[in-house]
């Protein structure tokens, strides 16, 4: 299993939001797949426009959709699609 924790931003719609991410790719059965959790100012609205894409500072990126969060709070839980912008390149 391969992890990131530190700062990112996701790309909402128009807008650049910064975030602290906590994430990890796995390997499954031959299938790979990643996720996490965002943390961010809490008037974020995750389930607003669809798919988001996360920018590392390095400037790679990967798409995500928002499954799970309390609105308001700040975080929400991930699901990555492709390959994990995090690890080895």
């Amino acid at each position: 299993m391969t992890t990131y924790q530190g700062p990112a931003a996701a790309l909402i719609g128009c807008d650049e939001v910064p975030v602290t991410a906590d994430l990890a790719a796995h390997v499954d059965r031959g299938t790979r797949s990643w996720g996490g959790s965002l943390e961010a100012d809490p008037s974020v609205e995750w389930f607003d426009d669809g798919p988001a894409t996360l920018r590392l500072p390095d400037g790679r990126e990967g798409e995500f959709i928002a499954t799970s969060g309390k609105a308001g709070s700040g975080t929400v839980e991930i699901q990555g699609s492709g390959p994990a912008p995090f690890g080895e390149k």
